[in-house]
């Protein structure tokens, strides 16, 4: 089972604000999976876990616990629906979200770049729903093809460290080196074809160690 499953990656407060909203500021199942799909922090078995100790604590209200047996299987079925490379990349953009003010401060090494620019066109690409829609994306942002991003994974992989954060780190390191393949393989023109781009792409998705986000499948199709 992957780490991400057992710890709970954010602070307390952020899951208990996430949670009351869920439990009480949803009135249909809509917005209840609405809710569960921006805050990937209660996608997790700590949620779970909480859930249980909930229904236990309730034992003598029977709506009570219906209400919360309710909203536990929904969530049940929200993270069994999602694939866990998918789960991954919620957890990612959330993380990025909640530390982009912060990392947008930090000093970089190298010529000055728009941490903001490329994180926002990062995470643009990582929410493409096809791979063209990714190569599409590659090539209206040339900036996506300098290492640049490779610069703004560093920032994000030092604050997953500092958090001792491994899973994140893996996920970064594996998404920055994805672009860094793309990049030496698309070199000094930034303006490629889309069919250079395709080429390079699918040479990145073969030389690139996708394990951290699926187990015994093949690499992650969303890879743009």
């Amino acid at each position: 089972m992957e780490p991400m499953m057992n710890i709970a990656p954010f602070d307390l407060k952020s899951i208990e604000t996430a949670l009351q909203k869920y439990l009480f500021e949803t009135p249909d199942p809509e917005e209840s999976v609405r809710v569960l799909l921006e805050n990937p922090q209660l996608l997790t078995d700590f949620v779970d876990n909480l859930f249980e100790s909930l229904i236990e604590e309730a034992e003598e209200n029977e709506n009570l616990v219906k209400f919360y047996q309710a909203r536990r299987l929904l969530l049940q079925t929200v993270k069994n629906s999602i694939s866990k490379k998918n789960l991954a990349l919620l957890h990612l953009i959330k993380q990025i979200e909640l530390k982009k003010d912060k990392l947008a401060k930090r000093p970089s090494m190298g010529k000055p770049f728009e941490f903001q620019d490329i994180l926002d066109k990062v995470q643009t690409w990582l929410e493409a729903p096809t791979r063209e829609k990714g190569i599409s994306i590659l090539q209206q942002n040339p900036e996506l093809l300098t290492d640049q991003p490779e610069r703004m994974f560093s920032l994000l992989i030092d604050e997953a460290q500092q958090h001792g954060n491994e899973f994140f780190v893996r996920v970064l390191r594996t998404l920055s080196e994805f672009f860094r393949v793309i990049r030496l393989e698309v070199g000094a023109n930034k303006t490629a074809s889309e069919d250079e781009l395709r080429q390079a792409v699918e040479y990145a998705l073969e030389h690139t160690d996708f394990s951290v986000f699926v187990e015994g499948k093949q690499p992650a199709i969303f890879i743009a």
